[in-house]
């Protein structure tokens, strides 16, 4: 699925505007330093003039390495993607330079002109283009990246973006090798480092097109914000194109629409209800003023929605889809399908189509639930309920907490047999982002769903029978009855069974062995829910 953000479009608020199409080759020049390698500071003066002299053909970005000054601001600014392309290529050194990923690597002081000639001769395999959009008041900024194969690419493709401060400037130097001046900075890596991964190997006019959204950080001056791109091998580490921003941009295709981001829908579900939204976005040079969306649920068309709106290029809307249902099997596809667009046709329809699995919930008879919840630094702000599909009723509900980074863990007690939703709310909208906080929902052993990742909140659901039927027997050939009881309950089976009790707090209450047949008198435990354990099966059993 494609990843997509929703671009604010009101002028006001926007600090600028670049954009870019470009079918030449552009060299991606990768450059390694630290404030604190007295040859960086050398090097890098005729290197940035290099780069300044072809500001049509390279499409510059700057690692700041931890070495030999730990201490490196921009270094410090973000540890972990400068880390993860440095050692991506294995740098052990700088200054250190990277052309097209495995065309050069070496000292700039090895660069000059006729090597920059003679890798811009190169045939690009890719055109690509770029826009991005830096929002002052949203303290964001937003990079719309597209691109269209030339020729058939072959390979592991990953489309990188990154975004750069063109200039940063120091009053004094910020490290031992007296440099005040730095140029195409790294700040962040859209999404990661990683990329995005564009599959294996482009066939020719085979297209992409992603938005993607970052809040600022660690920024010196806004206005000196830039983005580029360029798509890797990532085996092989080629780049295949790069591509900077400039001043005009014109779309690959007129109409061009894009299914993105199926949300608010439940991972795990046995009511066979949800209501999907998701994102479309325009990526076509004309504005989207209508389309026609279709659902479909494992190959069965559910409903079609007639959105309309007026989105300019590169814009976004959460579109909701409404209310469904469906029957529930266990793996269940939903695909959300963008069928027309401005009463026609769809240019690219490769990227219509957006979809998600929502697992059928296995029934779970007789087992204790358990709760755990590892909070993150902002423990006040998780609650969490349980809530009868059927009823609406909510029947157990929990948190807030106090403890930050604490494990918790409750049972629940579920004394009637339906489907339940259990969601967990973030007051903050972060879900456990700050911290390493995680939730999981477990029946007896198994884990029925966990998350940590999720935004304002997250819902799944479980199928919960609080008994086996009276007399049914465990895997092991055990019964267990009368199941509800009112005191006396026996447990008949063949051959000698260690039986083991436990009440819903999870303490051992009773531990003995049935010699082909064992009663008990659960009036002495009081009314309630046990679990009982014989051998290594284990039932429900309700006391009343």
């Amino acid at each position: 699925m494609k990843k997509s953000t929703l671009i604010v479009a009101s002028l006001l608020m926007l600090f600028s505007l670049r954009t870019n199409a470009q079918d030449g080759r552009v060299l991606l020049l990768e450059s390694f330093t630290n404030t604190g390698c007295g040859p960086c500071a050398a090097y890098n003066p005729a290197m940035d003039a290099l780069i300044a002299a072809n500001p049509d053909i390279i499409a510059a970005i700057k690692y700041h390495v931890n070495w030999p000054s730990a201490v490196d601001p921009m270094y410090l600014h973000n540890t972990t993607e400068n880390g993860a392309r440095t050692s991506y290529y294995g740098v052990n050194s700088v200054p250190h330079v990277v052309i097209d990923g495995n065309h050069f690597s070496g000292s700039p002081n090895q660069l000059n002109q006729n090597v920059i000639n003679q890798l811009q001769a190169v045939a690009p395999h890719l055109e690509m283009r770029l826009s991005y959009v830096v929002d002052e008041a949203a303290n964001t900024i937003t990079v719309n990246v597209m691109g269209r194969a030339l020729d058939d690419i072959e390979g592991n493709l990953r489309l990188h973006v990154g975004v750069i401060e063109r200039e940063i400037h120091f009053n004094s130097a910020p490290g031992s090798n007296g440099e005040r001046d730095f140029y195409s900075v790294m700040k962040k890596m859209l999404p990661s480092a990683s990329g995005t991964n564009l599959g294996n190997g482009m066939a020719a006019n085979d297209y992409f097109a992603y938005t993607f959204t970052w809040e600022l950080a660690n920024i010196y001056d806004m206005s000196q914000l830039d983005a580029i791109a360029w798509v890797q091998n990532l085996n092989s580490k080629e780049v295949y194109q790069a591509c900077k921003s400039s001043q005009s941009l014109e779309p690959f295709y007129g109409n061009e629409a894009a299914a993105n981001d199926i949300s608010n829908v439940k991972g795990v579900s046995c009511s066979g209800e949800a209501h999907p939204m998701f994102v479309l976005t325009n990526f076509g040079s004309n504005a989207l003023t209508s389309a026609e969306i279709e659902l479909r649920i494992n190959g069965e068309s559910l409903k079609t929605v007639a959105w309309s709106g007026n989105l300019a290029t590169f814009a976004s809307e959460t579109v909701d889809l409404g209310e469904i249902n469906f029957p529930v099997e266990s793996e269940n596809l939903l695909e959300v399908s963008i069928v027309a667009v401005n009463n026609g046709d769809d240019e690219v329809p490769a990227n219509n189509t957006a979809s998600c699995v929502i697992k059928g919930a296995p029934e779970t008879v007789g087992k204790v639930l358990k709760l755990t919840i590892r909070t993150d630094n902002r423990p006040q702000e998780t609650t969490w309920k349980v809530t009868n599909m059927a009823t609406g009723q909510v029947v157990i509900e929990g948190g807030p907490y106090d403890e930050a980074n604490h494990a918790y863990t409750e049972t629940l007690e579920i004394t009637g047999d339906g489907c339940y939703d259990f969601t967990i709310y973030d007051a903050g909208g972060d879900g456990f982002g700050d911290g390493n906080g995680l939730y999981g929902l477990k029946a007896g052993s198994s884990t029925l769903f966990s998350g940590s990742a999720f935004g304002d909140s997250e819902s799944n659901e479980f199928s919960y029978e609080v008994s086996a039927a009276v007399g049914e027997a465990t895997d092991n050939g055990t019964s267990i009855f009368p199941n509800p009881t009112s005191g006396l309950l026996n447990i008949v089976g063949d051959g000698e069974q260690t039986v083991t009790i436990y009440n819903m707090a999870g303490q051992r209450i009773f531990e003995g062995v049935s010699k082909g047949q064992l009663q008990l008198d659960m009036k002495a435990y009081g009314a309630g829910i046990y679990a009982v354990k014989v051998g290594n099966e284990t039932q429900r059993v309700v006391v009343r």
